[in-house]
């Protein structure tokens, strides 16, 4: 049962077979011809027009006539009738016995989709809303869709970190590279500075798997530079807002512990680390000190310098 134009026409769209287009030209025909129940402004009676031309006529065709022999003084003497007030639109509404109610009614409390409940008996959510609000009134039903929003909500959370967990670490870096693999002003701005003096190629924004106390998670390589021989400079640029003894979001000795972690992790994969504070890339210290390490590199396999603690290991 289709209980509103708009279900009908969703269904014949849906469905093409012959007799579903028969029903769809019978039901087009029927719906473009034209049938309108008209007022009269002048004596307030009411007339059934089916001529689109006459849509927007005021007057009906007994008042129309009189205008015509009378004339329009005369017919402007006659007594008009006072304006109407339009009533507001009604739709049909069941009662609490009607099945159509009750199977709204079941079908919030028992958990079921809104969507599913108007595809499934052919309402709109205007209609299930409004029965939701005549059985728990307008702030229980507000209540009852909050809880359900809360409890779904939890349900997709949780699901999402089970998929998370299940991923291995390379596909978990790939994921973390896809959502937040743009560059920020300062690793652009450093990168510039290297391109400037002839250092290429980079690449930026890779994401790794990393060991940390002994499981492998997903860490950002702000900069990967190749020395020419197979091995890689990991360059990591610190925002100090963020990073260090300044930082303003979180605990400072926590976040140096992480980040120092996250060094010694790329160091124990067999690169070389250079971690970079904001003032020392605007200030040229970082760059001269990377051409420092390249030029150190030549004499050693690997190094390791962070800025904060301020530490530097040769192998």
């Amino acid at each position: 049962m289709f209980r509103t134009y708009r279900s009908l026409a969703g269904h014949l769209r849906h469905n093409v077979d012959p007799e579903h287009s028969a029903l769809k030209r019978r039901w087009q025909a029927w719906r473009d011809t034209y049938r309108a129940v008209k007022w009269c402004r002048k004596c307030g009676r009411t007339w059934e027009s089916k001529d689109k031309t006459q849509k927007d006529r005021k007057r009906c065709p007994r008042c129309e006539e009189l205008r015509q022999s009378l004339g329009k003084r005369a017919y402007e003497k006659l007594p008009t009738v006072p304006k109407q007030v339009l009533r507001p639109r009604r739709s049909v509404f069941p009662g609490p016995g009607d099945p159509l109610y009750q199977e709204v009614i079941a079908g919030l409390l028992n958990g079921e989709r809104v969507n599913a409940l108007k595809g499934r008996l052919g309402v709109t959510y205007k209609f299930v809303r409004a029965i939701g609000e005549h059985a728990f009134s307008v702030e229980g039903y507000r209540d009852f869709t909050r809880r359900r929003k809360a409890v779904v909500g939890e349900a997709n959370l949780q699901n999402a970190h089970e998929r998370y967990r299940a991923l291995s670490p390379t596909e978990k870096a790939q994921l973390l590279k896809k959502r937040f693999g743009g560059t920020c002003a300062l690793e652009r701005g450093f990168a510039n500075q290297l391109r400037e003096r002839g250092v290429k190629p980079l690449r930026m924004n890779q994401w790794l798997s990393v060991p940390i106390e002994g499981k492998r998670v997903p860490r950002e390589a702000d900069i990967k530079l190749g020395v020419g021989d197979g091995r890689k400079i990991v360059i990591l640029c610190d925002g100090e807002a963020f990073h260090g003894p300044g930082t303003i979001f979180g605990d400072p000795q926590a976040k140096i512990e992480t980040d120092r972690q996250t060094a010694l992790g790329f160091f124990s994969l067999g690169y070389s680390v250079a971690r970079y504070a904001e003032s020392e890339v605007h200030d040229g210290t970082a760059v001269n000190h990377l051409f420092q390490m390249l030029a150190q590199l030549r004499s050693c396999q690997k190094v390791y310098r962070n800025w904060c603690p301020a530490e530097e290991v040769v192998e």
